[in-house]
């Protein structure tokens, strides 16, 4: 992964993507408080009525999207403020808390169909939840859908489908005989269809070249986010390509220079500021992540409820996930 100073370098040669950094700031100030407002309004009651047999677990999930969707906001904004796009601040929560919702479907609700059944859902079929949260699911991804009020021919749903595909895809990643080309192959499709998936809410008919560097986008952040999970990753034998070693903080580094001068090329420059600024701080974490000391997995605790915007940018976003059964109560 190479030493702390080789690492405090690669990090260096990025410090001019921090120019932004004065936009982070008032995005916490301005923007991140309208966005709370508008998931009470669109997303909590969604969360109300497909938990409400669970008040813990509504709880905990709604303080987990809450800190997914303002975060996702930010990178949303950042994006539509780079191409030019009308901001539809509900939309943009709904998609953010979404990716919550569906990543725990997979990692803590796991059923043996929940592939194919997510599949038919995705294409407009019907879907008969069978739990709690995967009536949230349900609910708010046709929350989506209608407001979104597009047929089926635009890009988004073409994308959604494949991202699918390569999340039932990334279960291979548990296997410790994965091989180096497929988990590469998987990391791109998945963090790059996510994010192609999220940017095309707030862009109609995304395709062409936009779509690529959106593809890129998200293929760097998913790469972003195993450096970030690394300790955890090697605990729960996930395979990831930093696992493995076949993705460093350094190649990682490059990458990201590399995608800003084409952001830049594509949008005009200096409109990237603000999502190149919230890249810099997100490889500050990676970095801060290899530095860290490996300690034993903590035991689970309830998520800790907050509104406060510093502690859902940067705190521990948690996840919508059963209680143990001691803390249950049971």
């Amino acid at each position: 992964m190479g030493g702390a100073f080789h690492d405090a370098v690669v990090v260096a040669r990025c410090t001019g993507m921090a120019i932004g950094l004065g936009s982070i700031a008032r995005y916490m100030r301005r923007d991140a408080p309208r966005a709370i407002r508008a998931f009470d309004a669109v997303v909590k009651p969604l969360i109300d009525t497909a938990l409400a047999e669970d008040p813990e677990l509504c709880q905990d999930t709604y303080q987990a999207l809450l800190a997914t969707a303002v975060r996702v906001n930010l990178a949303l904004r950042a994006y539509t403020t780079m191409a030019g796009l009308e901001f539809d601040v509900s939309l943009s929560v709904l998609g953010g808390a979404f990716t919550r919702v569906y990543d725990d479907l997979f990692d803590h609700f796991y059923r043996a169909d929940l592939d194919e059944r997510l599949g038919e859902l995705f294409r407009g079929g019907p879907f008969e939840p069978r739990s709690g949260p995967e009536a949230l699911a349900c609910a708010m991804f046709r929350a989506i859908v209608e407001r979104l009020g597009r047929d089926g021919e635009d890009p988004f749903f073409a994308i959604v489908g494949r991202l699918h595909d390569f999340e039932s895809a990334s279960r291979r990643q548990l296997d410790p005989r994965a091989s180096a080309a497929d988990v590469r192959h998987i990391t791109w499709g998945k963090g790059g269809y996510a994010v192609q998936a999220l940017c095309a809410l707030l862009r109609p008919g995304l395709a062409g070249s936009e779509a690529e560097l959106v593809m890129e986008l998200g293929h760097l952040l998913q790469l972003i986010d195993d450096h970030h999970d690394l300790a955890t990753d090697r605990r729960d034998g996930v395979v990831t390509s930093v696992t493995l070693g076949d993705a460093t903080l350094g190649s990682l580094a490059t990458q990201l220079r590399g995608l800003r001068a084409s952001l830049r090329r594509h949008y005009g420059r200096n409109r990237d500021r603000q999502l190149s600024a919230m890249l810099f701080i997100m490889l500050l974490g990676a970095y801060a992540s290899h530095r860290r000391p490996h300690r034993p997995a903590p035991a689970a605790v309830p998520a800790r409820a907050t509104r406060s915007v510093w502690r859902l940018m940067f705190g521990e976003a948690g996840h919508m996930a059963p209680r143990p059964v001691d803390d249950a109560g049971a």
